[in-house]
Parts: C-alpha cells; structure tokens; sequence
C-alpha cells in the first residue's frame, strides 16, 4: 500500500491548497458556504472530470484521488457539495443513467453550472411518478435534481418540477439544506446493480472522512500555535505538562485518522474490501475529529467558542460532517452486521 501521494496527486492537492488560499482569507475560511462562482472556478480547473466515470467525459479518478482533494478542500474549511453532489449524486448519474440524464444533469455539474442533491430513501412509484418526503437534504436550495439512492434503483427529479416543494433549512456549519415533500412528481428511474448503492455511500463515507482529517489538521496545527503564545502565570500555557499531553493525545489521534483514510483510499472501488474499509475510515473518523475539535476549542478558551477563529467554525463543520448518512456509532453497527 503506497503511503505518499503520487507526484500528480501532491499537485492535486496544492492545486486546491493554493486555490483556497487565493480565494478567501484565513481568518475566515469555514465563515460561509463556498459562492457559486468560487464553485464553477473550481470546476474551470478540471477538478470534477478529475473525479467522475470516463463514461460521462470525466477522467475516472478513484478513491484515492477524492481523498487527496476533500482532504485538502477539509484543511480549508471549505464547505462545499464535493461529497453529496459529485462523488455522490453525479457520480451515480454518470455511470448508471442514461446519455439523457447524462447529458441533462452531470456535464452542468461537471462544468459546476449545477449542483446535485442527494437523499436516501424510498419513494412511492405509480405510473412512472413518485412521491416521498426528505428532511435536511444538503445543498437542495442551490440544486437543480435530486438523486434519490434506493437499494437497488435511483430516481433522479428535477426540483423545478411540479409537486417538488423545499422548505430551506440551515445547518451549524451555515451549509444550505432543505426539507423536500414530492408529490406525485415526474421522475427518471435508473436501476443499480447489486452493491453499487453500498459502494455510493462509502465513497461519500470515505470523502467526508478525508474532509474531516483535512479540518482536524488544520485545527491542531492552529491550538499548537496559539498555545505557544498564550500566556499564563508568566509562562506559555505550551509548558504546561497536562496541556502537552492533550496536544500529544491530538496529534494520536490525527495520525490515526490521516492512516485509517489512507488505508480506506488504497482499496479499489470495486474491490470486495472497500465498503468495510470506508466504513472503518468513518467510524473512526467521525468520532475522533469530534473530540479533537473540542479539545482544540477548550485550549483557546473562551474565544475557541465564538466566530473569532477557524477553531469553533472548525468545530461546527466537524460536527456536520459527523453526523451525515449515519454518524459514528451508525457506522460501528454497519461494521458489526
């Protein structure tokens, strides 16, 4: 298993370590959803083909290569719809839905024109039309279609249809969400071949891992920094024996994270593996960024809590991240069955 990126993958990701830092100032990152300009500027540098079925014009990058770019979008605080809307939704559409859908709803958001919401689910069929609710569906209000991801079909609805109703939500980490109802809505079924749901979700499972190992980096580097120079009883809070041993257990636990991420991406997609080693990488993952977020905001104190620093806007990403398709525990019990 190789441990180090390849040389295309480290210009991966200071492709988009360096785009992030051209874009917005780090005493705001993590402030405010992505704008849909940064987001088709992103696409402009051929990130999304980068990623997506060669099926669709796309170049076909595996899991290791959505790794290193939500890793690096994650030590960003970017919030983004990498996850749900390309690895997820486009990704589903562009290998198993027809030249039509192809065409009408994965090129838009390849050239990041478009955005794909992603829900999990059933729905009700009758005559080619489907009904069903959805709660706090992410990116939905900037979404052009919803890809509903059953066990063994997918059913994509355009939101501008009849009977599709949104009512805007708003997550902790400022991520725009809704609430779908459909009713009795034209939609386009595309059916799944055994396991390809599964393998959806983990690819998402395995993004949202990399996105969080990406944050908690950025985190701990930042508490590291700031308990250097915060003083306490004429000396840096740094020395302090009991401080140390909070930062060695977060740099633990990151180590960890960063391995089980690594370990999850070097399995194929296809690979009979994978599923499990994605679910691993989230159990973990989900848990310890959580507690390392927290850590990071108790040792910056009161201001770790406010808008102020990355740090608590850090921790309120992490906390989104966590819980999306299942949080932790969800995870260990789909290891365990």
């Amino acid at each position: 298993m190789r441990l180090e990126p390849s040389e295309e993958q480290a210009m991966l990701r200071e492709t988009v370590a360096r785009f992030l830092a051209d874009r917005g100032e780090a005493a705001v990152i993590g402030a405010a959803p992505m704008p849909a300009a940064d987001w088709r500027a992103m696409a402009e540098l051929g990130l999304f083909r980068f990623l997506l079925p060669e099926r669709a014009g796309g170049m076909g990058g595996g899991p290791d290569d959505a790794m290193i770019v939500a890793e690096a979008l994650g030590r960003g605080l970017a919030i983004t719809p990498l996850g749900e809307g390309v690895i997820g939704a486009a990704d589903i559409v562009a290998r198993y839905g027809n030249d039509m859908l192809v065409e009408r709803f994965v090129a838009p958001a390849m050239a990041g024109e478009a955005v794909l919401a992603l829900a999990v689910g059933a729905l009700r069929e009758e005559a080619g039309r489907v009904s069903g609710k959805f709660a706090f569906v992410r990116w939905a209000p900037r979404a052009s279609a919803l890809v509903v991801l059953g066990d063994s079909a997918a059913y994509v609805v355009a939101l501008d249809t009849d009977g599709a109703a949104l009512t805007p939500r708003r997550l902790a980490d400022g991520t725009p969400a809704a609430c779908i109802t459909l009713i009795d809505c034209e939609a386009a079924r595309t059916a799944l071949p055994p396991g390809a749901a599964e393998t959806a979700l983990a690819m998402i499972d395995l993004t949202h891992a990399a996105e969080m190992t990406g944050a908690m980096a950025l985190l701990y580097a930042q508490t590291v920094d700031y308990v250097a120079t915060r003083r306490q009883f004429g000396a840096a809070i740094g020395t302090f024996q009991a401080v140390q041993h909070k930062l060695a257990r977060m740099f633990v636990a990151l180590e960890q994270a960063r391995s089980l991420t690594i370990k999850a991406a070097a399995v194929g997609r296809d690979d009979a593996g994978f599923v499990r080693a994605a679910r691993s990488a989230k159990a973990y993952v989900a848990h310890a960024a959580q507690v390392l977020a927290e850590e990071a905001v108790q040792l910056h104190g009161g201001i770790g809590v406010t808008n102020e620093l990355p740090v608590g806007r850090g921790l309120r990403r992490i906390m989104v991240l966590a819980r999306l398709f299942g949080g932790a525990g969800e995870a260990r019990e789909r290891l365990a069955a």
